[in-house]
């Protein structure tokens, strides 16, 4: 069965912070985070959906404590950036062109450097646009059971982990199974 996750990374993928701490403490203050499960996991807080903006017109949303209910992991901090990928893996964009590799690469580490066809442009897998299917980062946020383009961060959480982290944060969807 796959598994589907919206991760929130900041946009930097050098920068990790030196303890997850205020971090953790900023988003359980706007109500993003709830009740600890494990580990860096938790339920999604009182004010999840005012925070995460879902599209469509019927989104499943499983929200509380049993067992399918949505989750909250808070990954890291990584001694290098990691480089995520799922089964929803697209072609990247070259940083340089912005033209698409022909075909996409699979099992990445962030430090693999790639070729555009196009430019010839070289450069590590996290500088490339994986167009919010990939991400690469030192630290993360996994929400469970987000189908691709399914939501996205809403401005009130986007600007919460600006404030904690000094960083600008980007998204994409991972599909594990």
């Amino acid at each position: 069965m796959d598994e589907h996750f919206l991760l929130l990374y900041p946009k930097n993928p050098a920068w990790a912070p030196a303890s997850l701490a205020p971090l953790l403490d900023a988003l359980k203050a706007i109500g993003f985070l709830g009740a600890e499960r494990g580990a860096a996991l938790y339920s999604a807080g009182a004010d999840y959906l005012g925070l995460v903006t879902y599209l469509g017109c019927s989104p499943q949303i499983a929200l509380g404590d049993n067992e399918a209910a949505t989750t909250i992991r808070v990954a890291g901090i990584f001694e290098t950036p990691q480089f995520v990928q799922g089964a929803n893996l697209k072609p990247p964009r070259c940083p340089r062109c912005r033209k698409p590799l022909k075909k996409p690469v699979v099992s990445l580490a962030a430090s693999d450097e790639l070729q555009c066809s196009h430019c010839g442009h070289a450069a590590c897998a996290c500088a490339f646009d994986w167009r919010h299917s990939a991400c690469c980062a030192r630290v993360r946020i996994e929400i469970s059971n987000v189908f691709e383009s399914e939501a996205v961060p809403g401005e009130t959480l986007a600007a919460c982990l600006e404030q904690a982290s000094g960083e600008v944060w980007d998204y994409c969807y991972v599909r594990r199974g």
